[in-house]
């Protein structure tokens, strides 16, 4: 599956960046306050804070999506389909850190 699998520089970028945001997280616990923001889509109050290490939830989802489109670039034929899977894996990777990021930075103690 590996051989076949074009880009592959991009899919170890997206499964390297969400482990290490996972890492991240579990490591600068104590810098963070006990419940953060993440869920912004939601009404302003305590629908939008959940627990410090449920913040992984976005990585951890970062990381499913990609191991699934690797999944699935191993199942399909056309080179089209399986550049644009893992392609996608990579920016949905990109974006969950930078949207990690914001939330350390706007919350943190440092």
């Amino acid at each position: 599956m590996w051989k076949k699998m074009p880009f592959k520089s991009f899919a170890y970028f997206s499964l390297i960046i969400n482990i290490i945001f996972v890492a991240i997280i579990v490591i600068i616990k104590s810098f963070l306050p006990p419940v953060v923001p993440l869920f912004y889509g939601l009404p302003a109050g305590s629908e939008q804070l959940v627990p410090t290490l449920e913040l992984a939830i976005a990585p951890v989802l970062g990381l499913l999506i990609t191991l699934l489109n690797i999944f699935l670039s191993g199942l399909v034929k056309d080179v089209f389909l399986k550049k644009t899977l893992i392609i996608t894996s990579a920016f949905i990777s990109l974006l969950l850190a930078i949207t990690v990021t914001k939330i350390i930075l706007l919350v943190g103690f440092f």
